[in-house]
């Protein structure tokens, strides 16, 4: 008897803890509200970014948006068919990129203590799939972006960064330096 009421009062316990189930919604829908620091969520830019190492070529075409993180503005352009392939420019500031500015194409250093200059950027171009995972990224000979802007809108175009493969999940044909070239536009808000 005693057993029983314990497991009722368990199974109440737990009855009266149980959440309320919330309706998923999808993160474009919840990005399209929020309201951030009294301003609207920036309109969806677009981007097509081509890789080509070896004989293969990779195409990144889908949707652009810059985000802050962690101090820095990362711009990606995300497939619009492969979610987790993608293209990205890492920025050490969190200001957006200026027009009469030339940005130096730098190799990724995370581990580094202190503040970069506000002109170097990281890029980088990665797919994971069931089948692979290959990254590519900047490095210290990779080249320079400048951007130009109208407004909110900001554009970039360009050719010929050299990426490097990583050395960790590049395979066969995906182990060979990449060329980036390709186009994006984005905007500030």
């Amino acid at each position: 008897m005693k057993a029983h009421l314990i497991v009722i009062g368990l199974a109440l316990t737990l009855a009266s803890c149980k959440q309320q189930a919330v309706e998923p919604q999808a993160v474009s829908d919840v990005a399209a509200n929020e309201v951030v620091n009294d301003h609207q969520a920036a309109k969806e830019g677009h981007g097509k970014i081509t890789l080509k190492a070896g004989s293969t070529t990779w195409i990144v075409d889908g949707k652009c948006g810059g985000v802050t993180n962690t101090g820095e503005l990362i711009v990606a352009v995300q497939d619009k068919d492969i979610a987790a392939k993608v293209f990205t420019i890492s920025f050490n500031t969190l200001d957006y990129p200026q027009a009469e500015k030339t940005y130096t194409i730098k190799k990724s250093d995370y581990m580094s203590e202190g503040k970069k200059p506000d002109t170097d950027v990281c890029v980088a171009f990665s797919q994971i799939t069931e089948k692979e995972q290959a990254d590519w990224s900047s490095d210290d000979a990779s080249g320079t972006l400048q951007f130009t802007t109208n407004g909110n809108e900001i554009k970039c175009k360009f050719s010929g960064i050299k990426l490097q493969p990583s050395a960790m999940y590049n395979k066969g044909e995906s182990n060979n330096l990449g060329t980036a070239s390709g186009e994006m536009t984005f905007y500030k808000n």
